[in-house]
């Protein structure tokens, strides 16, 4: 009797062991698939669609004027341009303050000019005369050559004071304006136009970005803690929704040296082909972290 009774406890432990055992390996293959679909979400990130940094110029006044259109079509956003192109005319002109001013420092161009053509009048009178009185002997030739001298030094200085006083009055009555044009750079759309037609800018005003869209950057946010991003062999693979059935591969660009603090995340950049000019900046697309 003692003997089948522990006969049928050891067969109950050995069923409770293998029960046991099962168990364990069903935690541990459901750790193991767990775990894989975790590393498979990390290869997962969101990204977007940003300029690189060799495709975007910006183009600023090189002076102060009035811009002016240099194509009877007007450039505005989405507009395709080549290099070389013309964009606009810079064509200076005077606002209402510096005319005033121009009109009221003119005395002091005109004052100078009516001495200098007193002394000149004075010095052509004394030399006409010394000219006379060289034939009765009542002066020497050396000071009639003193006198003709004076009279070149005085047109001289009149020819100077007069000069200044022109150029004075051909800029109060902008006579002579000075055009500047402005060409593309590169070739590509444009992006960005920051002025009206005819406007007033100042040198150094911010007039119109370019972007070229033949190739794009994507910025993917990934963690710091995958080593992956920081090598240059890693490669990405891109969709979005609005662009089904459609994958975009790029290569690895730049990883910026910042880290968000809170997130511990990057932002890396990868550069990817745009045939036909899909893809356009800002738009929301899923990536996939491709190893070699």
């Amino acid at each position: 009797m003692c003997f089948e009774q522990t006969k049928l406890m050891a067969r109950i432990l050995s069923n409770r062991l293998q029960l046991t055992c099962s168990l364990c390996g069903l935690f541990l293959f459901s750790a193991f698939v767990f775990s894989t679909r975790a590393l498979a979400q990390t290869s997962q990130v969101f990204a977007r669609v940003v300029p690189l940094a060799d495709s975007v110029s910006e183009i600023y006044a090189p002076a102060t004027g009035r811009i002016i259109p240099a194509t009877p079509q007007l450039l505005t956003v989405g507009d395709k341009i080549k290099k070389g192109d013309p964009i606009a005319i810079i064509e200076h002109r005077y606002n209402l303050h510096d005319w005033v001013h121009l009109t009221t420092v003119r005395w002091d161009f005109l004052s100078p000019v009516q001495d200098a053509r007193y002394a000149l009048t004075k010095a052509r009178v004394d030399r006409e005369k010394a000219e006379r009185l060289l034939s009765l002997g009542s002066v020497s030739g050396q000071e009639v050559q003193a006198l003709r001298a004076a009279e070149q030094v005085a047109q001289a200085t009149y020819d100077k004071r007069k000069g200044l006083l022109d150029q004075q009055d051909t800029q109060i009555q902008q006579a002579s304006l000075v055009r500047r044009g402005i060409f593309s750079p590169m070739t590509g759309d444009v992006s960005f136009v920051n002025f009206t037609q005819g406007q007033m800018v100042n040198e150094g005003f911010l007039l119109y970005r370019l972007t070229m869209l033949d190739q794009v950057g994507i910025a993917a946010r990934i963690p710091e803690s995958d080593r992956r991003a920081f090598e240059g062999n890693l490669s990405i693979r891109v969709r979005f929704d609005n662009l089904p059935g459609k994958t975009f591969a790029g290569k690895l660009e730049a990883v910026p040296p910042i880290v968000d603090p809170l997130t511990q995340v990057r932002e890396v950049i990868f550069r990817v082909d745009n045939p036909g000019e899909l893809l356009r900046f800002g738009m929301i697309g899923e990536a996939e972290l491709v190893s070699p």
